[in-house]
Protein backbone atom coordinates (compact mmCIF):
# COMPACT_ATOMS: atom_id res chain seq x y z
CA UNK A 1 0.00 0.00 0.00
CA UNK A 2 1.30 3.43 -0.92
CA UNK A 3 1.14 5.71 2.17
CA UNK A 4 2.46 8.79 0.39
CA UNK A 5 -1.02 10.29 -0.33
CA UNK A 6 -2.01 9.80 3.33
CA UNK A 7 1.06 11.69 4.50
CA UNK A 8 0.05 14.57 2.29
CA UNK A 9 -3.54 14.73 3.57
CA UNK A 10 -3.15 14.24 7.31
CA UNK A 11 -0.76 17.17 7.92
CA UNK A 12 -3.56 19.44 6.67
CA UNK A 13 -5.93 18.25 9.39
CA UNK A 14 -5.18 20.02 12.63
CA UNK A 15 -7.57 20.05 15.58
CA UNK A 16 -7.34 22.99 17.92
CA UNK A 17 -8.95 22.85 21.34
CA UNK A 18 -9.67 25.74 23.68
CA UNK A 19 -10.14 25.71 27.44
CA UNK A 20 -13.58 27.30 27.89
CA UNK A 21 -16.16 28.24 30.50
CA UNK A 22 -19.69 29.61 30.17
CA UNK A 23 -20.03 33.08 31.68
CA UNK A 24 -23.71 33.42 32.65
CA UNK A 25 -25.04 36.98 32.16
CA UNK A 26 -28.76 36.83 32.72
CA UNK A 27 -31.72 34.50 33.19
CA UNK A 28 -35.33 35.69 32.90
CA UNK A 29 -38.65 35.16 31.15
CA UNK A 30 -38.66 35.36 27.35
CA UNK A 31 -40.06 38.48 25.70
CA UNK A 32 -43.84 38.10 25.44
CA UNK A 33 -43.94 35.05 27.71
CA UNK A 34 -43.76 34.56 31.44
CA UNK A 35 -42.11 31.66 33.19
CA UNK A 36 -43.38 29.54 36.06
CA UNK A 37 -40.32 30.16 38.21
CA UNK A 38 -38.43 33.18 39.47
CA UNK A 39 -34.66 32.63 39.31
CA UNK A 40 -33.65 36.16 40.35
CA UNK A 41 -32.16 34.78 43.59
CA UNK A 42 -29.73 32.43 41.83
CA UNK A 43 -26.04 33.32 41.49
CA UNK A 44 -23.37 31.77 39.26
CA UNK A 45 -19.75 32.02 40.44
CA UNK A 46 -16.45 30.60 39.26
CA UNK A 47 -13.94 29.22 41.70
CA UNK A 48 -10.17 28.98 41.33
CA UNK A 49 -10.37 25.19 41.13
CA UNK A 50 -12.27 25.41 37.82
CA UNK A 51 -15.81 24.80 39.05
CA UNK A 52 -18.86 26.92 38.38
CA UNK A 53 -20.87 27.14 41.60
CA UNK A 54 -24.61 27.80 41.73
CA UNK A 55 -26.16 29.21 44.91
CA UNK A 56 -29.42 30.83 45.95
CA UNK A 57 -33.17 30.36 45.89
CA UNK A 58 -35.79 30.11 43.19
CA UNK A 59 -39.55 30.29 43.57
CA UNK A 60 -42.36 28.55 41.70
CA UNK A 61 -44.83 31.22 40.60
CA UNK A 62 -47.50 28.74 39.47
CA UNK A 63 -48.42 25.18 40.26
CA UNK A 64 -46.24 22.69 38.37
CA UNK A 65 -48.03 19.44 37.62
CA UNK A 66 -47.31 16.44 35.44
CA UNK A 67 -47.17 16.13 32.56
CA UNK A 68 -44.91 19.15 32.17
CA UNK A 69 -43.51 19.07 28.62
CA UNK A 70 -40.27 20.94 28.08
CA UNK A 71 -38.41 22.02 24.98
CA UNK A 72 -34.83 23.25 25.29
CA UNK A 73 -32.99 24.85 22.40
CA UNK A 74 -30.12 27.23 21.81
CA UNK A 75 -29.16 30.14 19.63
CA UNK A 76 -25.78 31.63 18.98
CA UNK A 77 -24.88 35.17 17.95
CA UNK A 78 -23.34 35.13 14.49
CA UNK A 79 -22.77 38.25 12.41
CA UNK A 80 -24.95 40.30 14.79
CA UNK A 81 -27.92 37.91 14.49
CA UNK A 82 -29.21 35.13 16.70
CA UNK A 83 -29.08 31.85 14.76
CA UNK A 84 -30.18 28.32 15.74
CA UNK A 85 -27.38 26.34 17.39
CA UNK A 86 -26.72 22.72 18.26
CA UNK A 87 -28.20 22.39 21.76
CA UNK A 88 -31.73 20.96 21.61
CA UNK A 89 -33.72 18.64 23.81
CA UNK A 90 -37.38 17.75 24.01
CA UNK A 91 -38.80 16.17 27.17
CA UNK A 92 -42.38 14.89 27.16
CA UNK A 93 -42.62 15.22 30.96
CA UNK A 94 -40.01 17.19 32.90
CA UNK A 95 -41.53 15.90 36.15
CA UNK A 96 -40.66 12.35 35.09
CA UNK A 97 -36.94 13.10 34.61
CA UNK A 98 -36.55 15.66 37.40
CA UNK A 99 -34.48 13.27 39.53
CA UNK A 100 -32.61 11.51 36.72
CA UNK A 101 -28.85 11.48 37.50
CA UNK A 102 -27.99 11.66 33.79
CA UNK A 103 -29.62 15.09 33.34
CA UNK A 104 -27.74 18.40 33.62
CA UNK A 105 -30.26 19.76 36.14
CA UNK A 106 -29.86 16.80 38.55
CA UNK A 107 -27.21 18.44 40.79
CA UNK A 108 -29.79 21.17 41.49
CA UNK A 109 -32.97 19.07 41.70
CA UNK A 110 -31.45 16.46 44.00
CA UNK A 111 -31.10 19.22 46.64
CA UNK A 112 -34.80 20.08 46.64
CA UNK A 113 -36.62 19.17 49.83
CA UNK A 114 -39.55 18.07 47.65
CA UNK A 115 -38.33 15.60 45.03
CA UNK A 116 -41.37 15.22 42.76
CA UNK A 117 -44.22 17.11 41.11
CA UNK A 118 -46.67 18.60 41.83
CA UNK A 119 -45.09 21.79 43.13
CA UNK A 120 -47.45 24.41 44.50
CA UNK A 121 -47.10 28.09 43.64
CA UNK A 122 -44.89 29.70 46.29
CA UNK A 123 -42.60 26.68 46.72
CA UNK A 124 -39.03 27.87 47.27
CA UNK A 125 -36.16 25.70 46.09
CA UNK A 126 -32.75 26.24 47.67
CA UNK A 127 -29.50 25.62 45.86
CA UNK A 128 -26.43 25.40 48.06
CA UNK A 129 -23.01 25.13 46.47
CA UNK A 130 -23.97 23.08 43.41
CA UNK A 131 -20.79 22.60 41.40
CA UNK A 132 -20.31 22.04 37.69
CA UNK A 133 -16.80 21.18 36.47
CA UNK A 134 -15.19 23.71 34.14
CA UNK A 135 -13.16 24.46 32.18
CA UNK A 136 -13.73 21.97 29.43
CA UNK A 137 -11.64 21.49 26.31
CA UNK A 138 -13.57 22.02 23.11
CA UNK A 139 -12.98 23.44 19.66
CA UNK A 140 -12.83 27.26 19.65
CA UNK A 141 -15.77 27.58 17.26
CA UNK A 142 -17.99 27.39 20.37
CA UNK A 143 -16.62 30.72 21.63
CA UNK A 144 -19.06 33.62 21.61
CA UNK A 145 -22.49 34.76 22.76
CA UNK A 146 -25.19 32.13 23.37
CA UNK A 147 -28.71 31.91 24.70
CA UNK A 148 -30.60 28.80 25.74
CA UNK A 149 -34.39 28.72 25.92
CA UNK A 150 -36.47 26.48 28.16
CA UNK A 151 -40.07 26.43 27.00
CA UNK A 152 -42.87 24.69 28.83
CA UNK A 153 -44.66 23.25 25.82
CA UNK A 154 -45.00 20.17 23.68
CA UNK A 155 -43.37 20.97 20.33
CA UNK A 156 -45.51 18.34 18.61
CA UNK A 157 -48.61 20.49 19.30
CA UNK A 158 -49.10 23.97 17.91
CA UNK A 159 -49.72 26.39 20.77
CA UNK A 160 -49.23 30.11 21.24
CA UNK A 161 -49.58 29.98 25.02
CA UNK A 162 -46.54 28.68 26.80
CA UNK A 163 -44.06 29.62 29.48
CA UNK A 164 -40.49 30.46 28.49
CA UNK A 165 -37.17 31.12 30.24
CA UNK A 166 -34.00 32.33 28.53
CA UNK A 167 -30.44 32.04 29.82
CA UNK A 168 -27.83 34.34 28.26
CA UNK A 169 -24.15 33.42 28.49
CA UNK A 170 -20.80 33.80 26.79
CA UNK A 171 -18.45 30.94 26.07
CA UNK A 172 -15.02 32.37 26.79
CA UNK A 173 -11.50 31.02 26.55
CA UNK A 174 -9.40 31.00 29.70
Amino acid sequence: MNLKPLRLVFPLIHLVYAKIIPDVHDMHGCPGHDYHMDFSGIEFNYEDDGYMTVNGNFTFLRDIVAPYPAYIYSERMERSEWRPAIITKSVSDFCEVLQSPSEIWYPVTKQLNQKNCPYKAGFVGSVDHVRYKFPIFITPNFLGEWRVFLEQRDITKETKEYACLVLYFSVIEI
